[in-house]
């Protein structure tokens, strides 16, 4: 079985994941593997550095993730040529991980947390869609945390589908406005149903 894992920028997914981890989940992080790409996938640079240009590399000629989110944040255009360029990758990587994992155990739960599941059709790659939610204020508070000014963390939030769109292709939805425990223990409600089979 094959969890999707969704929600706006933080909104607290990686929490949700880390507790669906701790339940028994295999999870895997789209995130983590679209970093993989940036920093080991030759074509897949040189893609980047041909449609953004040298102002995206480090000192070191490596891609610099931060200004390559400032870049594209700010552009719906350049967001939608970074995905193109990276999301295929990215997905055939998620792919061929899930099959190993569900080969060595066809039991196992497989939750992929991928922030722009909805966004990239990945709906039909799941059994069911959990998408995690918090309010715009709760958002730009730990954007700010991260070290983001409150006008880049509204920018993020903004470039993003709503939550009244998401929630259409949603199974479940965990909100994490309130405490970690609340947060745990929908986790653990959703993990129940899950794993009994049973429809929301």
């Amino acid at each position: 079985m094959v969890i999707g894992l969704t929600g706006g920028i933080a909104c607290g997914k990686t929490t949700v994941a880390n507790i669906f981890q701790n339940l028994g989940a295999t999870v895997i992080n789209l995130d983590s593997l679209g970093h993989q790409v940036l920093k080991n996938d030759p074509l897949v640079y040189e893609k980047l550095v041909y449609s953004f240009g040298c102002g995206i590399l480090n000192d070191n000629g490596e891609i610099d993730r931060r200004k390559l989110g400032r870049l594209v944040f700010d552009n719906p255009d350049y967001l939608n040529v970074l995905n193109s360029i990276t999301h295929p990758k990215i997905i055939q990587l998620s792919n061929e991980i899930i099959k190993q994992e569900i080969a060595q155990d066809n039991s196992k739960v497989v939750v992929l947390d991928v922030p722009l599941l909805i966004e990239c059709n990945m709906t039909g790659m799941v059994d069911s869609v959990v998408l995690v939610h918090a309010n715009e204020d709760k958002q730009i508070k730990r954007l700010m945390k991260r070290g983001l000014s409150k006008e880049d963390a509204r920018k993020r939030i903004q470039s993003q589908m709503p939550f009244k769109e998401k929630k259409r292709f949603a199974n479940y939805i965990i909100y994490t406005n309130g405490s970690l425990d609340n947060t745990k223990k929908q986790t653990e409600q959703v993990w129940a149903i899950i794993k009994n089979e049973k429809k929301p």
